[in-house]
């Protein structure tokens, strides 16, 4: 009964560090379409992916969101509080660019780029071209099919 104890354990362990890397690889793509070849600061509460992004050298926690390229967030508050806080703000060359882990949120604000979220189990990937554009952000090409042109 120990050693199956002792397995199953194991095997969690090991689920956990698969799921981690695969999550971090997704995001070193997006983010890296979003900012090529360059480490890229994001901003997020979130302590699952805080842990997941601490390790990365492609990837640096930004404690404040004025010092961030990106802000992920993935809570109603934390949207609500970020929002608030860019509200004045319209130099788009300052301001982090949003994306949100949950489609709902896309929906909130115009100011919200890209979502990376799981609907019945498989992910979806969008990108709103005409608010990369205030960015001047161009895709690169494998990421255009996740492009729209608005909701």
């Amino acid at each position: 009964m120990k050693k199956v104890i002792l397995l199953f354990i194991f095997l969690c362990v090991n689920l956990e560090a698969m799921d981690r890397e695969s999550t971090l690889n997704i995001y070193h793509g997006i983010f890296h379409a979003l900012f090529a070849n360059r480490q890229v600061s994001v901003y997020t509460l979130d302590r699952a992916y805080r842990d997941v992004f601490k390790d990365s050298p492609k990837i640096s926690i930004s404690e404040t969101l004025e010092n961030s390229d990106i802000a992920l967030i993935t809570d109603e508050r934390t949207l609500n509080d970020v929002l608030y806080t860019m509200n004045g703000n319209t130099d788009y060359s300052k301001k982090p660019m949003l994306m949100v882990t949950n489609y709902k949120f896309v929906k909130v604000s115009d100011k919200i780029v890209a979502a990376f979220y799981w609907r019945k189990g498989r992910s979806q990937l969008l990108f709103i071209k005409k608010r990369l554009e205030q960015y001047d952000t161009i895709l690169p090409e494998e990421y255009q099919k996740f492009m729209i042109d608005e909701l």
